[in-house]
Protein backbone atom coordinates (compact mmCIF):
# COMPACT_ATOMS: atom_id res chain seq x y z
CA UNK A 1 0.00 0.00 0.00
CA UNK A 2 1.46 3.23 -0.94
CA UNK A 3 -0.19 6.76 -0.28
CA UNK A 4 1.04 10.72 -0.93
CA UNK A 5 1.56 13.41 0.41
CA UNK A 6 2.23 16.67 -0.78
CA UNK A 7 3.65 19.59 0.62
CA UNK A 8 6.93 22.25 0.85
CA UNK A 9 10.93 20.82 1.85
CA UNK A 10 11.47 22.31 4.67
CA UNK A 11 14.61 19.69 5.24
CA UNK A 12 16.58 17.87 3.45
CA UNK A 13 20.08 15.81 4.12
CA UNK A 14 21.85 12.76 3.50
CA UNK A 15 22.23 10.81 7.23
CA UNK A 16 25.16 8.76 7.41
CA UNK A 17 27.26 7.07 10.16
CA UNK A 18 26.91 4.58 12.68
CA UNK A 19 24.53 4.19 15.32
CA UNK A 20 25.45 4.72 19.02
CA UNK A 21 25.44 1.26 21.15
CA UNK A 22 25.21 -1.09 18.22
CA UNK A 23 27.84 0.50 15.61
CA UNK A 24 25.29 -0.86 12.70
CA UNK A 25 26.21 1.57 9.67
CA UNK A 26 22.80 3.56 7.95
CA UNK A 27 23.23 6.19 4.79
CA UNK A 28 20.01 7.24 4.00
CA UNK A 29 18.18 10.66 2.80
CA UNK A 30 16.43 12.64 5.69
CA UNK A 31 13.37 15.17 4.28
CA UNK A 32 10.79 16.93 6.32
CA UNK A 33 7.85 18.19 4.23
CA UNK A 34 5.74 20.63 5.38
CA UNK A 35 1.52 19.74 5.05
CA UNK A 36 0.19 23.02 4.28
CA UNK A 37 -3.27 22.53 5.13
CA UNK A 38 -2.71 21.22 8.48
CA UNK A 39 0.74 22.64 8.92
CA UNK A 40 2.26 19.51 10.38
CA UNK A 41 6.03 19.10 9.29
CA UNK A 42 5.78 14.99 8.28
CA UNK A 43 9.91 13.61 8.75
CA UNK A 44 10.52 11.38 5.65
CA UNK A 45 13.49 8.47 4.86
CA UNK A 46 14.58 7.59 1.76
CA UNK A 47 16.94 3.97 1.62
CA UNK A 48 20.51 3.95 0.21
CA UNK A 49 19.18 1.70 -2.45
CA UNK A 50 16.31 3.58 -3.90
CA UNK A 51 16.79 4.78 -7.60
CA UNK A 52 16.38 8.61 -6.19
CA UNK A 53 18.92 8.66 -3.08
CA UNK A 54 21.77 10.27 -5.61
CA UNK A 55 19.68 12.64 -7.33
CA UNK A 56 18.56 13.62 -3.85
CA UNK A 57 21.61 13.95 -2.07
CA UNK A 58 23.03 15.78 -5.28
CA UNK A 59 19.75 18.29 -5.17
CA UNK A 60 19.62 18.26 -0.71
CA UNK A 61 19.84 22.46 -0.47
CA UNK A 62 17.92 23.59 -3.66
CA UNK A 63 15.09 21.10 -2.31
CA UNK A 64 14.38 23.61 0.80
CA UNK A 65 11.24 25.37 -0.17
CA UNK A 66 10.32 23.88 -2.67
CA UNK A 67 6.91 22.18 -3.10
CA UNK A 68 7.13 18.30 -4.11
CA UNK A 69 4.82 14.94 -4.10
CA UNK A 70 6.12 12.45 -2.36
CA UNK A 71 4.75 8.76 -2.75
CA UNK A 72 4.99 6.68 0.82
CA UNK A 73 5.88 3.14 0.58
CA UNK A 74 5.54 2.04 4.19
CA UNK A 75 4.95 3.48 7.63
CA UNK A 76 6.71 1.45 10.94
CA UNK A 77 6.09 2.41 14.14
CA UNK A 78 9.02 2.77 16.59
CA UNK A 79 10.57 4.94 19.37
CA UNK A 80 12.98 7.49 19.03
CA UNK A 81 15.37 8.82 22.07
CA UNK A 82 15.47 12.08 23.14
CA UNK A 83 18.33 13.30 22.96
CA UNK A 84 17.76 15.82 26.10
CA UNK A 85 16.71 13.78 28.39
CA UNK A 86 17.03 10.06 27.18
CA UNK A 87 14.04 8.90 27.27
CA UNK A 88 11.96 6.96 24.77
CA UNK A 89 9.42 8.79 22.77
CA UNK A 90 6.68 7.10 20.47
CA UNK A 91 7.76 7.95 16.85
CA UNK A 92 6.44 6.61 13.08
CA UNK A 93 9.11 6.65 10.61
CA UNK A 94 7.95 7.11 6.65
CA UNK A 95 10.02 5.32 3.67
CA UNK A 96 10.01 7.27 0.18
CA UNK A 97 9.45 5.00 -2.55
CA UNK A 98 9.43 8.21 -5.02
CA UNK A 99 9.76 12.06 -4.71
CA UNK A 100 8.21 13.96 -8.15
CA UNK A 101 9.38 17.68 -8.50
CA UNK A 102 6.98 19.67 -10.38
CA UNK A 103 4.54 22.21 -10.30
CA UNK A 104 1.82 19.66 -10.46
CA UNK A 105 2.91 18.88 -6.64
CA UNK A 106 2.11 22.11 -5.37
CA UNK A 107 -1.49 22.04 -3.17
CA UNK A 108 -4.65 22.70 -4.96
CA UNK A 109 -5.81 26.41 -3.93
CA UNK A 110 -8.63 26.65 -2.35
Amino acid sequence: MAFELTGTVKYARRMKGEAKGSGKPYDFFSLIVLDPDEGERIPLQMSSDSPQFKELCDRDQTLIDQPIKVIIRRCLPGTKKDKNTGQETPTVRFFIKKVLFSTAAQPASR
